[in-house]
């Protein structure tokens, strides 16, 4: 078929803003339970209700259907640390789940056939306490989970692990049961429900930084009784605590350099490495999971390396028999939440060339099954753009990596010798990462004409702990740097036109956007997403969490603090910026305040720069309801279309 040829940026595109913000699931927290699966999905289009789904993990069976478990306006939405996850739990008869209107945790049967549909009981009715990352305790009729208590003086609140009774006449519900540290998560019970494991860390650290795996006895009312350290595993940042069904802990650690699997029996730690392989996640949110336990007896777990990704199957009887699970190794871009069911592993899966999916791999066959896809991208294989991993230096010849989506439409073509513009996008975090997945977010940009440069600069997980620790005291710096040298990577391979460069970035990205137009004239314009620009006015407000984040970040002491206040806050570099920019912002957001835009906006209006801002009255940190995600990507397309003339 013959190409019409058109300028890159104005192809006219199947991908619209509409179907991307309105049919675009976002799935969040997985479970498995015998051979049901359970997850969570964030529905743009039910106003970003978070629903809880059913499944059987294994599609070829007969009864393989798709329930929905939680009827609306019930929403399963947590809100610890403000990130929350970790707001559900499945056990045999009831899901518990924390309600994200009131924070309470209620419960609901999911075994039923009955009609009308069972409707949800509160168990919980203690507002000043928030709650996440369930564990239930069936031989004391408890949950042990992690409580956030607001404080009365407006101090930060207090956070625990607490036991909340199950029994209808207990008149002390909620118990704090471990206590002292700043940050609990990953309440887990062993087998015989005689000890608790879970992972505690203390202010300012940030929980992949140091966190520490304790282990506590549990009297036979619950009382917790001696928590000790193991000795074998004090070092370094823990990550996951589960025990498998000989009573053994394993859990990920980070001492190596690399997330790195660890079995503890008794006494002994045993260590299960894959050279160079980071087989954790950054814990932003609770319950994320990297590894699971198979019925065969080994242990499948995720691994990635320099932007690849794989599940190696780990036989604990001989760490060297491994075996990676995968037909098309090169096609997996990720597993979130991997969790294991008899013989399947499963999770949210990414692969280069279909929308996140829930599905399950079956072992050892390698199959994989697409359960519930995210959204339903109608697209032919040549109309979809396929990332090409890319490793480039920086100023400092330090390798940095990322992934470069091409223009692509199978029906456009540009005119022969043009070069495309090119949205050189920043992860938020700063620790967080990009995989090379299929999203439609990115499709929409692609295959309208615009490359797409995914940046995992200095300071972004799955590459190491040296290459996430470059970033320490040099926030503002190394990632701005990175993402300069990104830009001129760019141009010189010919894959981007040098006057049509363009950066976008949410949150921590939206920071790294902002400073990168102060400290560069390479890019035409800018779209900062709920983005810092005061770095004094966010340690002042910002929540517990990563409230000593900032400190490492950016080298602070009690000398320097004032003066790397201003030097790295994009509101006081603002008449250094000379390209037009685009603000979004919610006004619910906690994390990161409106007045960080608001304030940045006028600064530059000021300057008689080219701005403009759309804030969303009942969105938070991160959009979840499809107007604002439609309205948003629509205002920057076409922004970018009269900056750059298309």
């Amino acid at each position: 078929m013959n190409k019409q040829t058109l300028k890159f940026g104005n192809w006219p595109s199947k991908v619209s803003a509409k179907f991307v913000a309105g049919k675009s699931l976002r799935f969040q927290s997985v479970q498995a339970l015998n051979d049901q699966l359970f997850w969570s999905e964030v529905r743009p289009s039910e106003q970003g209700r978070t629903a809880l789904v059913r499944t059987s993990i294994d599609a070829s069976i007969a009864s393989h259907t798709i329930v929905d478990l939680l009827p609306p306006p019930f929403s399963a939405r947590s809100k610890v640390h403000e990130y929350g996850g970790g707001a559900f739990l499945a056990t045999p008869k009831l899901i518990f789940f924390v309600n994200a209107d009131d924070q309470q945790i209620w419960s609901i049967e999911h075994k039923t056939h009955a009609k009308p549909s069972p409707v949800p009981q509160q168990i919980t009715d203690a507002p000043q306490w928030r709650f996440a990352d369930l564990c239930h305790d069936p031989q004391r009729n408890r949950l042990i989970c992690v409580g956030e208590q607001k404080t009365v003086d407006g101090r930060h609140p207090e956070n625990c692990l607490v036991s909340i009774s199950l029994t209808n006449n207990d008149d002390l519900q909620v118990i704090p049961l471990v206590q002292g540290d700043d940050f609990y998560a990953f309440p887990r019970l062993s087998p015989d429900a005689q000890q608790l494991a879970f992972v505690s860390w203390n202010l300012p650290s940030m929980p992949w930084e140091s966190a520490q795996l304790q282990i506590a006895d549990l009297e036979p009312q619950g009382s917790v009784l001696n928590i000790a350290c193991p000795n074998s595993a004090q070092s370094g940042a823990s990550f996951q605590p589960e025990w498998d069904q000989h009573g053994d802990l394993w859990f990920i650690n980070d001492d190596s350099g690399f997330g790195q699997l660890y079995r503890l029996r008794g006494g002994d730690l045993s260590s299960f490495p894959q050279a160079g392989a980071e087989m954790g996640d950054p814990l932003w949110v609770f319950g994320m999971k990297t590894y699971g336990f198979l019925q065969d007896g080994r242990v499948a777990v995720l691994c990635r390396s320099k932007g690849e990704a794989w599940v190696t199957l780990i036989d604990p009887a001989d760490k060297n028999d491994t075996q990676c699970l995968h037909d098309e190794r090169s096609s997996l871009c990720g597993l979130e939440q991997l969790v294991t069911a008899r013989s399947h592993v499963a999770g949210i899966l990414s692969t280069i060339d279909q929308p996140n999916a829930i599905a399950s791999i079956s072992v050892p066959s390698g199959k994989t099954t697409v359960l519930k896809p995210s959204i339903a991208l109608a697209l032919a294989p040549g109309e979809i753009s396929i990332a090409k991993a890319l490793a480039f230096e920086n100023e400092l010849g330090q390798t940095v990596y990322g992934n470069y989506y091409p223009p692509t439409n199978q029906d456009f073509e540009a005119p022969a010798g043009e070069l495309p513009p090119v949205i050189l996008t920043a992860h938020g975090g700063p620790t967080a990462y990009s995989h090379a997945g299929l999203t439609p977010k990115v499709q929409y940009w692609t295959s309208r004409g615009f490359g797409y440069f995914d940046v995992n600069y200095g300071g972004s997980w799955g590459f190491g702990k040296a290459y996430r620790q470059r970033l320490d005291e040099q926030w503002g710096i190394r990632d701005v740097g990175d993402m300069v040298s990104a830009a001129t990577y760019l141009v010189d391979a010919r894959l981007a036109d040098p006057n049509r460069l363009l950066i976008s970035g949410s949150s921590a990205g939206g920071y790294t956007v902002l400073m990168a137009l102060a400290k560069s004239d390479l890019f035409a314009a800018g779209a900062s997403y709920y983005g810092i620009s005061d770095l004094a006015r966010l340690c002042d407000s910002t929540h517990k969490f990563e409230a000593g984040y900032i400190v490492k970040l950016l080298g602070l002491t009690a000398h320097n603090k004032s003066k790397t206040f201003k030097e790295r806050s994009p509101l006081f570099c603002a008449d250094q910026i000379s390209a037009p920019v685009i603000f979004f912002q919610g006004l619910q957001d906690k994390v990161v305040p409106p007045d960080q835009a608001e304030l940045m906006v006028a600064a530059l209006e000021k300057n008689g720069i080219e701005t403009l801002y759309q804030s969303f009255e009942r969105e938070g940190h991160g959009f979840r309801d499809k107007h604002a995600i439609e309205t948003a990507l629509t205002m920057e397309y076409e922004f970018y279309k009269n900056i750059l003339a298309l």
